[in-house]
């Protein structure tokens, strides 16, 4: 096994402080936490972006009659405009696209780490 290659635990020998001539030996944990953490990033960056693209797949046409602005993936969140003019907001459903968002960063960031280890 070679230091270089990634996602490998990297032995690291220190001096200790506990007598001369004594060497402590130990293992750097920190691959499997950049793989988790980019998965989960990853993930959560896709789902910010799927929110910021609904308002304008969602939205009606800027010249149509009622031109209802919309926005929210997976659930709507936000919706204002109409004939009758509304405008409405969802605490629950922007808790259910924020819950969604974590459970699915956090499945993704465990596959990610579980994979390529």
């Amino acid at each position: 096994m070679r230091c270089s290659e990634p996602g490998h635990r990297v032995q690291v020998a220190s001096h200790a402080s506990r007598g001369p001539g004594r060497w402590v030996v130990r293992r750097h944990e920190h691959a499997r936490v950049k793989r988790f953490a980019t998965g989960f990033l990853l993930v959560l960056l896709a789902f910010g972006v799927a929110n910021f693209i609904s308002y304008y797949v969602r939205t009606d046409m800027p010249g149509a009659a009622d031109a209802i602005r919309r926005a929210g993936f997976p659930f709507l969140v936000w919706e204002e405009g109409g004939f009758a003019y509304r405008n409405h907001f969802s605490q629950a459903a922007l808790w259910g696209n924020i819950t969604v968002a974590v459970c699915l960063s956090t499945a993704a960031g465990v596959l990610v780490w579980r994979v390529t280890r």
